[in-house]
């Protein structure tokens, strides 16, 4: 149940507020990258999600994102 919850809510993020829904997500990565990486998802889901957002901040010129979650898809 809390899983739909916090689904819905991001969704509803996602489509309201694209850059706040981007930042979130990054920041969430960063802050907990042993999340991520234990979390049982497929490897490909979590490659597109990553380069989903290497895109989003490329676009922006924030490079020192890219770095960083190019950091953790080395780690994948």
């Amino acid at each position: 149940m809390h899983d739909e919850r916090l689904n819905k809510i991001l969704e509803d993020l996602e489509r309201d507020s694209v850059d706040k829904y981007m930042r979130i997500c990054y920041g969430v990565l960063i802050a907990g990258p042993k999340e991520m990486l234990d979390h049982s998802a497929d490897l490909d889901l979590k490659l597109k999600g990553i380069n989903k957002l290497i895109h989003y901040f490329q676009e922006r010129e924030e490079y020192e994102k890219c770095t960083e979650l190019q950091k953790l898809k080395e780690m994948l």
